[in-house]
């Protein structure tokens, strides 16, 4: 992929383990721009979707980056097409929506590429990460680190790398 030097490139993905009853979502963005690794993020929260932590993450770079800058977010995840159209009553975390589009008015343009999942890996990478918070925030929650037997208090893993 041939990237424009002025634009930031965020790929972005999430994950979500239903198989628990307080089902842990994560989404993590590995952020690009002129073909270096720019910054990381990574969020997770129980009793949430990927869905939820992608949106909420998205609204976060948004926020950070410079106002007036061009953003590409990158994601296999085609169900956040629709983060900067008005939802409707039956739009999931219309909330989230919402704040995307009105963080997407600070910049010059915002657009979501659908992309391979296999061919991207920056995109596993982020996926990996999501994965990894949510293992964290169990063990957090659970008491299960190997420096504590307690149970923790904390609810919410929320861990920020960034590289200038």
């Amino acid at each position: 992929m041939t990237q424009d030097t002025d634009t930031y490139y965020a790929w972005i993905g999430g994950s979500c383990d239903y198989g628990h009853k307080e089902r842990a979502g994560g989404a993590a963005v590995v952020i690009e721009k002129d073909g270096k690794m720019v910054g990381r993020d990574v969020i997770a929260d129980f009793h949430t979707t990927e869905f939820r932590m992608m949106l909420a993450l998205m609204v976060k770079v948004m926020n950070e980056l410079p106002d007036g800058s061009d953003i590409v977010f990158l994601t296999n995840a085609a169900y956040i097409q629709n983060f900067d159209k008005s939802p409707t009553p039956k739009s999931a975390n219309s909330d989230l929506i919402e704040q995307c589009i009105e963080a997407k008015l600070q910049h010059r343009s915002v657009s979501i590429s659908i992309v391979k999942y296999h061919k991207s890996p920056l995109l596993i990478e982020a996926h990996d990460l999501s994965t990894e918070a949510m293992k964290k925030l169990r063990k957090s929650f659970w008491g299960l680190s190997k420096n504590s037997g307690a149970v923790g208090e904390t609810t919410k893993f929320i861990a920020s790398v960034k590289k200038a």
